[in-house]
């Protein structure tokens, strides 16, 4: 299966666009990894948040301050960051002009708010632009 991000419709949560590209639905497989292609605008920041299951962060362009637990730090491309479940997290990308592209990794689909509100405002995980499987 193959997925182009261009073609998937994102999620809108204000000044964040996240793309469901793999999970289980997509891929006809209920023991696949869910990977979201997130967008955090240059200028902005996500509140925080803690989850029931690991997540992984893989970014892809940009910088930007990652709260976890009680440390900040400063993240970038080609960097992955392990987030355990149970760990506050935050991305601040406020001082960058750059938007941040990263990838997040999920074990179950079950532990992202994000996938949750596809479905709710959806009916399914997945769409794409003009309604087209690739």
């Amino acid at each position: 299966r193959r997925v182009s991000v261009d073609n998937v419709l994102p999620l809108e949560f204000g000044d964040y666009a996240s793309r469901m590209i793999l999970d289980h639905v997509i891929t006809g497989r209920e023991d696949c990894v869910q990977i979201n292609h997130g967008t955090l605008r240059g200028g902005a920041s996500l509140d925080g948040a803690v989850h029931d299951g690991d997540e992984i962060y893989y970014i892809l362009s940009g910088r930007a301050e990652l709260t976890l637990g009680d440390d900040r730090i400063e993240i970038g491309s080609g960097q992955v960051i392990f987030i355990p479940a149970g760990t506050f997290h935050a991305l601040d990308n406020s001082a960058g002009t750059e938007d941040l592209t990263l990838l997040t990794i999920w074990r179950d689909w079950r532990h992202n708010e994000a996938y949750t509100e596809r479905l709710r405002r959806w009916g399914t995980s997945f769409r794409t632009v003009g309604g087209k499987d690739e």
